[in-house]
């Protein structure tokens, strides 16, 4: 009988150490986000009342600030892709 003890303890020891011993599902990292790209978009400029060469140069100012917003929100989308969630 005693022998039966001890080799149950020894098999519920065993049994303990191995489950002690597994690794943990290691969690994905992700990358830092670069400061740029946290950064709001710039106000857009209210439209000017002048003549046709003003009003050209306000679009092309919209057109700039609305392609720096597109860039830092197509490195953000492709930091989130390159992450595996």
């Amino acid at each position: 009988m005693r022998r039966k003890t001890i080799l149950s303890l020894l098999i519920a020891v065993l049994m303990l150490t191995g489950c002690a011993s597994s690794r943990m599902p290691s969690q994905p990292q992700i990358p830092p986000l670069d400061s740029s790209l946290a950064a709001e978009c710039k106000a857009l400029p209210e439209p000017p009342d002048g003549d046709y060469d003003e009003l050209t140069g306000w679009m092309l100012d919209v057109i700039g600030l609305y392609g720096e917003c597109a860039a830092r929100h197509r490195a953000i989308v492709g930091l989130w892709k390159n992450c595996s969630l």
